[in-house]
């Protein structure tokens, strides 16, 4: 029998994951909320040459490549650690696993970039909900903190994790290249789904 937990986290991932499409819909739908939404990513695009700077180097550094290369170097200082291969899989599936599932629904709701895009250098070629940087961002995040559980380095793990997901997120705004509902749509939907997926996965802390 599933235990309690596992069952929460189940029922909570899939109610979640028939929700944030819906949510997409209405969202491309919707030409007030669009409105509200480039209104508030018209006026971050004023601030200062150094906020931009910062959101090039995020957007960099969390794109496909850029966390790919993080994880492969977080997997092998787990590895160098550990040494088990069983515990570092399951640990990355449990972080990356959500990608997958933002990847699908930014192709089924396919609601186009924001206006403040147009032009942009830094501006991807997939739609716009949910945000994939920040979903990358989550990917590390968790990372992190499965890798410091037990340890006295868990709460700062935590603590770094949500600076960086709250960064990333805020540096695509900064850009214009998503709307707020992109970004807070993945910070809220990918850890709840990493966390479900952690619960469904065999234990490696026995």
């Amino acid at each position: 029998m599933m235990k309690r937990g596992r069952a929460l986290a189940l029922a909570l991932a899939v109610l979640l994951c028939v929700m944030v499409p819906v949510e997409g819909f209405w969202l491309r739908g919707s030409a007030a909320m669009t409105a509200r939404e480039t209104a508030v990513l018209e006026t971050l695009g004023t601030l200062p040459g150094p906020v931009h700077a910062y959101a090039v180097a995020c957007a960099a550094l969390f794109s496909f490549g850029g966390c790919v290369a993080i994880v492969a170097l977080l997997a092998v200082v787990e590895y160098v650690r550990t040494r088990s291969w069983r515990r570092l899989l399951v640990e990355l599936v449990a972080a990356a696993g959500p990608i997958l599932y933002v990847t699908g629904v930014k192709w089924l709701v396919v609601r186009p970039r924001p206006a403040t895009s147009v032009g942009s250098a830094y501006l991807p070629s997939d739609p716009s909900f949910p945000s994939g940087h920040t979903a990358a961002a989550v990917i590390v995040a968790v990372m992190l903190v499965l890798m410091t559980r037990g340890t006295r380095w868990r709460l700062v793990a935590v603590v770094a994790g949500v600076a960086l997901v709250l960064a990333v997120a805020f540096s695509r705004l900064v850009l214009g290249v998503h709307f707020p509902t992109d970004v807070t749509t993945s910070m809220i939907v990918c850890p709840v789904l990493s966390y479900a997926l952690w619960q469904l996965l065999p234990s490696v802390d026995d």
